[in-house]
């Protein structure tokens, strides 16, 4: 009879353990949408941090039930999207009894969400640095962030590090993988000092592609990273709006939270036809309907003073299949219909909106809460410090990619 309880009893440990670490997961879920429902009514999160916002989701999605029931063929599409929504209204419901002007209640749920987009923001920078292919204007960037994020963390700040940088390791050493699968001669020759240094010496062993798109890949977060931190310097604060069909559009607003462009695609460094190194560039559309193409840092007097942008616009109605037909896209077909609209920048320091580098009056960056906050306090405008971080070399994909000093 003992026997039978204590079996019993174990058996109902072992039920527990799953049941509670799914509870859990769906707190975490829950907590994440409120955070996301605070967030769209009071702007606390940064333009760059809210980027990361579907990998954030992915990465609490992925232990709950309804994922792997789905993923499994158990539930289909309806069942799996109710499920989901019901803990999404519950993290919204919850939302709604937090007011913006109550930031004490709103803090713990979005410095939370924080905490969250740190860890893969974090990694990035990592995975970033590692190429030695940053400029400097990108590399401050990324020490102000890490200025800005650290305080959070306080005496934990070395165990954070340690951890974005074994997530970082593992992304890299899954691309790594995928690309000796794909080299017929990895690994080939890995006992042989003198032929290894041969196909060292001819580039051979160079990363592949698919470490080399992680690369590129993780480089964007300092791309969003950079114009937001700009635009602030501006006078403007780059936030989402959200629609009533449940997507988003990314705005410019002034101090006074008036919407003064509408965001067209991201920003991105994209390289001049001459081969001269990249530019930043990002378009935008006013409310009056004008179109206008930004540009900012390091480069940006330049080619406001001397460069040039030609459009190529599709004036034919295309069908649904060839808009979203990358193919299509870059083939001689949709170019031989393309209109070319060649225009100049304006020969002048950007105006309002035109994002640069070129001399003109610093405003006061828009915040939407007190310095004083616990929210704002996490993003104060420090100088930039010195480098925590230095690239190492990397001979293995198991090796260090990224160290941290003192």
């Amino acid at each position: 009879m003992l026997r039978r309880l204590c079996l019993a009893l174990t058996s109902c440990v072992a039920l527990a353990a799953p049941a509670a670490a799914q509870d859990a997961a769906e707190q975490a879920f829950i907590d994440y949408h409120t955070a996301r429902a605070i967030d769209a009514q009071c702007h606390f999160l940064r333009y760059f941090e809210l980027s990361t916002m579907r990998n954030v989701e992915l990465n609490l999605l992925a232990p709950l039930w309804f994922t792997a029931a789905h993923d499994s063929g158990k539930i289909d599409d309806g069942e799996y999207l109710a499920a989901y929504e019901k803990l999404a209204e519950a993290g919204r419901a919850k939302a709604a009894g937090i007011d913006c002007a109550y930031q004490a209640k709103a803090a713990p749920f979005i410095l939370k969400l924080r905490e969250l987009t740190a860890i893969l923001i974090y990694s990035d920078l990592i995975i970033a640095f590692d190429g030695n292919g940053l400029s400097d204007e990108q590399r401050q960037a990324a020490q102000i962030y890490e200025a800005m994020i650290s305080p959070l963390y306080g005496e934990t700040w070395p165990r954070f590090v340690d951890y974005a940088r074994s997530q970082a390791q593992i992304r890299y050493n899954q691309a790594a993988q995928k690309d000796d699968d794909s080299n017929p001669l990895a690994g080939m020759w890995d006992d042989d000092p003198e032929m290894k240094a041969e196909l060292e010496a001819y580039g051979l062993t160079d990363d592949g592609v698919y470490v080399e798109a992680l690369r590129k890949d993780a480089t964007r977060i300092i791309d969003a990273m950079l114009f937001d931190l700009t635009a602030g310097e501006a006078g403007y604060r780059v936030r989402s709006a959200y629609l009533p069909n449940d997507t988003a559009i990314d705005l410019m607003v002034d101090g006074n939270g008036t919407t003064r462009y509408e965001l067209i695609d991201i920003p991105g460094a994209y390289e001049t036809l001459e081969g001269t190194g990249p530019v930043n560039l990002i378009f935008a559309s006013t409310p009056e309907g004008e179109l206008l193409a930004m540009t900012w840092g390091e480069n940006a007097r330049t080619l406001l003073a001397s460069g040039s942008l030609t459009v190529l616009a599709n004036p034919n109605k295309l069908s649904p299949e060839q808009t979203t037909s990358f193919s299509y896209i870059r083939s001689q077909d949709w170019l031989d219909d393309a209109r070319f609209l060649p225009r100049r920048f304006p020969r002048r320091p950007a105006s309002a909106g035109r994002v640069s580098s070129s001399p003109r009056k610093r405003s006061t960056p828009y915040w939407p809460t007190q310095p004083t906050s616990p929210i704002a306090s996490s993003f104060p405008a420090p100088p930039i410090p010195p480098c925590r971080c230095r690239t190492t070399t990397r001979s293995r994909p198991d090796s260090p990619i990224f160290s941290t000093t003192g």
